[in-house]
């Protein structure tokens, strides 16, 4: 009798990775990928959702410049809200709308992007405005509790800034109000306390009465703002760690003639100011003079000329050593606010057009940034 026997081979065997490997392999990853990888085991998402590897993942985007997107405000076609999207920064084809984190239609502003996360706040600040940090690609944020304004003025003028400290390995939001004829109050917020500190020692000469912050902005843990008084300007910062104010001195040839605009680039501050010039009004040339921060006075980098008889607005600095410009001759009549993002390369003076159509309000939205992917707040 003759039996045949059906072999069956069956492996038990299982593929093993290094810990260390699996962890540079992972690192590389974009956020989108991570999340999910985060199903496969426990000891996955315990990796994935660990402090050294969420900062390792962001230093490395930082630093190879990975997983990078460009902000740009747009008017959906769907119906006239204002919403804000990602864009890739090699496509320019889009990544994520940015829908309000806590579900609701109200429009937003986006005051600061650093390390994968957003502050954004109303479009016009108020005292009891609320403020939010917010990581976008994972669906995170931290609502701030109410800031102590006082509450016998019924209005302020209050800037809001937001950034890394580097130092304290902290995030911090900064807000100035001021009422009438002084600085009222300078409040700042720590993400890892959870709480406000209200800064009670002012120096008297920060206490005048500005026309208007110009702009505010914040970077390794300095809050610098840039006042319009009268026809001159005043350039003051915060050192968030020691609470000490300084005033710093703009350079001579920028005037309210003109429009300024302060930035961070590379870590570095940027003031820019955008001007006209030339011999007659049919060859008028914008130009930007930009001068970069260093040794607490600014020094002139770069000018840049622009196509003649184009209506430009400069909007921010990407991470690949460009201007993020508004090209508003692509519009006419009542969509005068609307144009195209445009890229003006500091080093090749070549102008690159993105096809990102931009809205932008003169009273509410006055920069477009750049965001990098991040794991910050998954576990907070």
């Amino acid at each position: 009798m003759r039996r045949n026997k059906r072999k069956t081979k069956k492996s038990s065997s299982v593929s093993y990775i290094p810990e260390e490997i699996l962890f540079n392999i992972l690192a590389r990853l974009p956020v989108k990928s991570l999340l999910r990888f985060r199903c496969v085991s426990k000891s996955w998402r315990g990796l994935i959702g660990s402090p050294s590897f969420v900062s390792t993942h962001i230093n490395r985007n930082v630093t190879k410049l990975a997983h990078t997107y460009l902000i740009a405000l747009q008017r959906s076609k769907v119906d006239p809200v204002l919403c804000h999207s990602l864009f890739s920064t090699e496509t320019f084809e889009e990544y994520l709308k940015l829908r309000h984190p806590l579900w609701t239609k109200e429009q937003f502003r986006i005051y600061g992007s650093s390390n994968g996360l957003v502050c954004i706040s109303d479009r016009i600040l108020h005292p009891n405005s609320p403020i939010c940090i917010w990581n976008p690609c994972i669906r995170k944020f931290r609502t701030l509790p109410e800031s102590r304004w006082d509450r016998r003025y019924s209005s302020y003028d209050i800037s809001l800034s937001f950034g890394y400290h580097p130092e304290l390995n902290d995030y911090k939001v900064v807000t100035m109000g001021w009422f009438v004829r002084s600085v009222i109050k300078v409040q700042v917020y720590s993400l890892s306390t959870g709480a406000w500190k209200v800064i009670e020692v002012i120096p008297p000469w920060l206490k005048f009465n500005p026309d208007r912050c110009q702009g505010c902005t914040f970077s390794s843990g300095v809050a610098y703002w840039l006042f319009r008084k009268s026809k001159k300007f005043r350039f003051v910062s915060f050192a968030t760690d020691t609470e000490e104010f300084e005033e710093l001195m703009v350079p001579d040839t920028i005037s309210t003639e003109g429009s300024p605009y302060i930035d961070v680039y590379n870590d570095l501050i940027y003031l820019s100011y955008s001007y006209l010039q030339g011999p007659d009004i049919q060859k008028l040339q914008k130009r930007i003079d930009l001068w970069v921060l260093q040794e607490q006075s600014f020094k002139k980098l770069h000018t840049a000329v622009l196509l003649p008889g184009r209506d430009y607005l400069l909007l921010g600095f990407s991470l690949q050593n460009e201007l993020i410009v508004k090209d508003r001759n692509h519009t006419k009549g009542h969509e005068r606010n609307m144009g195209q993002m445009v890229l003006y390369d500091l080093e090749t003076k070549l102008i690159k057009k993105t096809g990102i159509n931009l809205v932008h309000d003169n009273h509410y939205e006055s920069s477009s940034r750049t965001y990098i992917e991040s794991l910050v707040l998954l576990n907070g």
